[in-house]
């Protein structure tokens, strides 16, 4: 939910295909998205990774063991992107350290890739690599000197030169930089995963970068199921709607959607009502079932303390509004309810104290108890 305005907004609708996704391998098993990127808001200046050719070093945990990775990847708004070389490695830890084989990231055959003009879209050559559970990192250098990047919890690593094969980088940022948008991982592992879409508070925003602290990560550990992050800085839920369904439809083995979003709405967006929450979500709702996917409604935090909130009281009223109709009138599978799990039991218009990073996300704590409110309603428990 920060409150800085993305220059470009939307996912991955709409844009050209480079590469026909085709059929993805044979044998036992399925194909399932891994790992996801949303939120590319603006061209990277390679000065700031050490120049043209420089190193750079993404994590990208993934949840579940498999034989074969496709990546997808998007070019840079309104620039030309050269790929020079790509590469998958495993992870010694989280702090940017990899060990192991250097797998490369193939496209047509070739270790360069092209993107012109506006952004594109396109799918690697399968990669044929044995990966396990855990943490990896897709490696990249670029020819050109602008290449795409997103906001980020957690951080990157850099150097100028190639340095494919150095155990750690000299140089770090919190920042998600490069061309990679999504991970397909081939796999026996048979658990439906779990997406949780919304603004940086699904995200992460606020919590301990590379330690797996966000509320999906958390969760996937307490269900021991797969779980996406489709959370976007300053994104808003009137956003959401039958074109997010169908991103996320697109992704493989997704079952279960939580829906958390409308403090950005509350906050930024002049002249916005329940009715028009009421009216944006149900879309969305409809778009995801069509598609046999679950759908999630996550009750919206408080937001108290934060200046712009506070300066009008009926801010707070309409957040009261908007998550009684959640619980009450939302034709959904079921309500998780984020805001009695983190409001203040003595003035629940502000999140506890101890489970706050800046009055609007929460911190490590915080999202545990967000995870767990969640993994009540998913399990039953």
């Amino acid at each position: 939910m920060k409150l800085k305005r993305p220059f470009f907004m939307r996912g991955f609708a709409g844009l050209l295909i480079l590469t026909a996704l085709g059929a993805y391998g044979e044998g036992t098993g399925a194909w399932k998205s891994a790992y996801v990127k949303r939120g590319v808001v603006g061209n990277y200046d390679a000065g700031w990774a050490g120049g043209t050719g420089a190193t750079l070093r993404m994590r990208v945990p993934i949840p579940f063991d498999g034989t074969q990775v496709r990546v997808r990847v998007r070019g840079a708004y309104k620039e030309t992107v050269e790929l020079s070389r790509m590469t998958l490695v495993k992870g010694a830890d989280d702090q940017g350290r990899i060990t192991g084989p250097q797998y490369p990231v193939l496209f047509g055959g070739q270790t360069s890739l092209r993107l012109a003009g506006d952004p594109q879209v396109g799918m690697s050559d399968i990669v044929e690599v044995t990966v396990t559970r855990g943490t990896w990192y897709v490696q990249e250098s670029y020819a050109s000197a602008k290449y795409p990047y997103a906001y980020e919890v957690d951080r990157a690593y850099f150097e100028p030169g190639d340095h494919f094969d150095q155990e750690t980088l000299k140089k770090s940022a919190i920042v998600n930089v490069g061309i990679v948008t999504r991970i397909d991982v081939f796999t026996q592992d048979t658990r439906p995963t779990i997406l949780c879409y919304g603004d940086s508070i699904t995200h992460g925003y606020g919590s301990t970068p590379n330690a797996g602290h966000r509320y999906p990560d958390v969760l996937g550990r307490l269900l021991d199921r797969p779980t996406l992050n489709l959370g976007m800085n300053s994104d808003l839920a009137t956003r959401a709607g039958v074109a997010a369904a169908a991103d996320i439809g697109g992704l493989k083995g997704v079952e279960t959607v939580i829906f958390l979003m409308g403090i950005n709405d509350i906050i930024m967006t002049r002249e916005f009502t329940k009715a028009k929450y009421a009216a944006a979500v149900p879309p969305f709702i409809a778009g995801c079932r069509e598609r046999h996917i679950k759908v999630y409604l996550g009750t919206i935090l408080p937001a108290g303390g934060v200046k712009a909130f506070d300066k009008d009281p009926g801010k707070e009223a309409l957040r009261q509004e908007i998550n009684g109709w959640i619980r009450t009138a939302a034709k959904c599978d079921g309500v998780i309810d984020f805001d009695a799990a983190l409001a203040d039991p003595e003035n629940p218009t502000k999140l506890r104290a101890d489970c706050q990073s800046d009055w609007i996300h929460p911190n490590d704590e915080g999202y545990r108890r967000m995870a767990e409110a969640a993994a009540k309603v998913l399990a039953g428990w």
